[in-house]
């Protein structure tokens, strides 16, 4: 029996989200309800702050969104509400692209509350910048002496969804890294036994 909290084949909690706290957002045409900007930025070091407390900078590298872009269908919401779509690249009203600056987006928002609301909000300048919810695919994690994450440099990631927002710079950006915030067992066994040496 399918999980009914499950879709396109990840609960909303197993996706990572990331603020963008070097972004552009525009409200481009008030006919057409058009929005352009950029999603994410590439090379960007930002501090990540989890809902534990603990932190460690990350940053995207140039092509990190390439394989997504081929094969996904990505969309645009608002605030990661996935019952409140803007647009979708299925549905030719969301146009993503990788250039030398990041992810670049482009999106026609339909004639809907959500649609009429999220426009004015962005042209008033109540949303005034963009996140990302994704899946690590290819990454590079480097680790203190205790094993816990320090620096994470990202190669691909599995972009699902990308968000305006009211509040891009907040400092908890991220619902989860799960298991890559410690090392497994045995990178913290061998720091416990040269402990054990040091004391000896």
């Amino acid at each position: 029996m399918s999980d009914p909290l499950k879709r396109d084949g990840e609960r909303p909690e197993d996706v990572e989200v990331r603020a963008v706290l070097e972004t552009e957002l525009r409200a481009e045409d008030d006919a057409a309800r058009r929005l352009a900007g950029y999603a994410a930025r590439f090379a960007v070091k930002t501090k990540i702050r989890t809902w534990s407390g603990a932190t460690f900078e990350e940053w995207l590298n140039p092509g990190a969104f390439r394989a997504s872009l081929e094969k996904n269908d990505i969309r645009l919401l608002v605030e990661h509400d996935r019952s409140r779509l803007l647009a979708r690249t299925s549905g030719d009203t969301l146009t993503l692209s990788e250039d030398d600056k990041g992810l670049r987006f482009e999106a026609t928002l339909p004639d809907t509350t959500d649609g009429r609301d999220a426009y004015e909000q962005v042209r008033v300048k109540n949303f005034v910048g963009m996140s990302f919810g994704f899946l690590p695919v290819k990454y590079r994690a480097e680790y203190d002496d205790r094993g816990r994450l320090i620096r994470m440099e990202h190669d691909e990631v599995d972009l699902r969804e990308i968000t305006v927002t009211s509040m891009p710079a907040y400092p908890k950006t991220s619902v989860a890294v799960r298991s890559l915030l410690t090392r497994p067992a045995p990178d913290n066994q061998a720091y416990r036994l040269r402990l054990l040496k040091l004391k000896g």
